[in-house]
């Protein structure tokens, strides 16, 4: 929080698998009013086509969970144009798969302002609340070094 204010940014979540944790853990921060523009939790495939213009055909072709849909959930976040810095996640969290094959605990982190956008694929261990957690400490992380 105190980074964002120190470069007069604004940042907005699109979680998928996260449900909003990434967005928790920013605003449970005081004074992250004054950083924090929107959180979207768009866990279904046609939340994230409406809410964040995600294309249908990456859905279709790529996955809900796929390196292509966590950078237009993050695109989509930039383009609205009331942010400076975008994170979303897509992931599978457990403790099994979503029937697509992607195995549990794989996960997909976007991060990126209007020059960028970097996905970041994790292949994480353990049970559901373990995979959650990890995967916003480095959601956090990576926004916090696009920042810097």
């Amino acid at each position: 929080v105190d980074a964002l204010k120190l470069h007069r940014m604004k940042i907005s979540t699109a979680e998928s698998f996260t449900g909003g944790g990434v967005g928790g853990a920013i605003v449970s921060v005081p004074g992250a009013s004054a950083v924090f523009y929107e959180g979207v939790n768009a866990y279904d495939s046609k939340a994230k086509c409406a809410r964040l213009g995600v294309n249908e055909f990456t859905i279709k072709t790529k996955g809900a969970v796929s390196d292509e849909t966590a950078y237009e959930m993050a695109a989509g976040l930039i383009t609205g144009g009331n942010c400076d810095l975008a994170i979303a996640t897509t992931g599978v969290a457990g403790p099994d798969s979503d029937g697509s094959g992607t195995p549990a605990g794989t996960c997909y982190l976007a991060v990126g302002t209007k020059q960028r956008i970097r996905v970041f694929r994790y292949d994480l261990l353990g049970d559901r609340e373990t995979v959650t957690k990890t995967a916003i400490n480095f959601a956090l992380f990576h926004a916090y070094e696009e920042i810097g």
